[in-house]
């Protein structure tokens, strides 16, 4: 309430330009980040805007810039710690650069992820930044580009959308982590995932199909023979995933080592083992993807591949922010940043233990 008993009046832009001794005009496009204006006039009209303690009105802005300000990030499990992760580094960065962020969960449904696409363009979202559900289905993403909305790929790479892409090297990662399992002579090694189990390797997102790639690399460039039933893929349903486990683990051939392809999947394999008696690494060793903060929790503390989750969706942010600010559009990049192996306490040697066990035990006196 003001001194005379009546309701404060909102500050007007008309009572910023007329502060700042400038036309409605120029204040509305300085204060809406459009067109030009002089540094000493732009410096003039925020000063009487932070006196008069203007608010813009967002909604008349968007209708006469035709922005407004506002990202859209569509992922597909906001409980996953990758995601939540990229998550909090996408808004911070967002945030910093004057832009707010809506955001849309797909659960790996395509269905889901094309009516998110389709509601975060209708509530005018200048870009989007997007960890696709596949590989194949697209035909959304084309159209919202043709709609001139700008995107770029999280996590996940569709050359036919020939995008700016940020991801990790899968690939080299996992080639890494197999190769070390190799090196502590394992020749049986599962990889788990929780993706969907379709005969056809190409319906798998791209992070999912690099890394049972480098998987097969690194088995065969060591020579060893890639079995079928050693990569375990559950389909989205973790009682199947268990259920699958559970039956490899007690088959006659279990395997002495896992890499599970993220944080989730890695403890509904710890509950497997638990269940069947398995010790790490005594008796299996494991090594997961995602440094989840559980991870060296556990006893013994998980072995894990460290991905640059912060920086990655800073950097995908960045770059969706400069090309909405006016970088001139140019051909579509890809960055490819590299994970590191932590070695900590869940991987152990296989041939140098069964030799151990074959000695025979002196007889003290």
């Amino acid at each position: 309430m003001s001194d005379n008993g009546r309701a404060s009046v909102k500050p007007t832009i008309a009572d910023v330009a007329r502060t700042a001794g400038v036309s409605r005009a120029t204040a509305a496009r300085v204060l809406g980040g459009y067109g030009y204006a002089g540094a000493d006039t732009r410096q003039r009209v925020f000063d009487a805007a932070k006196r008069l303690a203007y608010q813009p009105n967002e909604l008349a802005r968007s209708m006469a810039t035709g922005r407004s300000n506002m990202i859209g990030v569509v992922v597909a499990d906001i409980e996953n710690l990758y995601f939540a992760r990229a998550i909090r580094a996408i808004t911070d960065t967002a945030s910093a650069n004057g832009f707010g962020v809506v955001l849309a969960n797909t659960d790996e449904d395509i269905e889901l992820e094309r009516d998110a696409v389709r509601v975060l363009l209708a509530n005018r979202v200048d870009g989007l930044i997007i960890a696709p559900t596949s590989s194949i289905e697209v035909d959304h993403l084309i159209s919202a580009r043709e709609m001139g909305c700008p995107f770029v790929l999280l996590d996940r790479r569709v050359p036919e959308l020939n995008a700016d892409t940020f991801a990790i090297d899968n690939f080299r990662a996992a080639h890494q982590a197999v190769a070390s399992l190799i090196k502590q002579e394992h020749r049986s090694i599962a990889l788990v995932s929780n993706a969907p189990s379709h005969g056809e390797q190409h319906y798998l997102i791209s992070s999912i199909r690099e890394r049972i790639d480098g998987y097969r690399a690194a088995l065969h460039d060591a020579g060893i023979k890639i079995i079928p039933n050693l990569i375990v893929l559950g389909g989205w349903d973790t009682e199947n995933l268990a259920r699958q486990l559970g039956k490899l683990c007690q088959s006659a051939n279990p395997p002495t080592a896992f890499l599970a392809t993220d944080s989730s999947v890695a403890l509904i394999l710890l509950n497997v083992l638990r269940e069947k008696n398995l010790s790490i690494p005594d008796q299996v060793s494991l090594i997961c993807f995602d440094d989840a903060d559980w991870t060296t929790a556990v006893t013994p503390p998980l072995t894990v591949v460290s991905q640059p989750i912060k920086e990655l969706a800073t950097t995908a942010t960045e770059d969706l922010i400069a090309r909405l600010q006016g970088l001139p559009p140019g051909p579509a990049k890809e960055t490819l940043l590299q994970a590191t192996l932590i070695d900590r306490g869940s991987v152990s040697g296989v041939l140098v233990k069964s030799r151990m066990e074959r000695q025979p035990q002196r007889v003290r006196d």
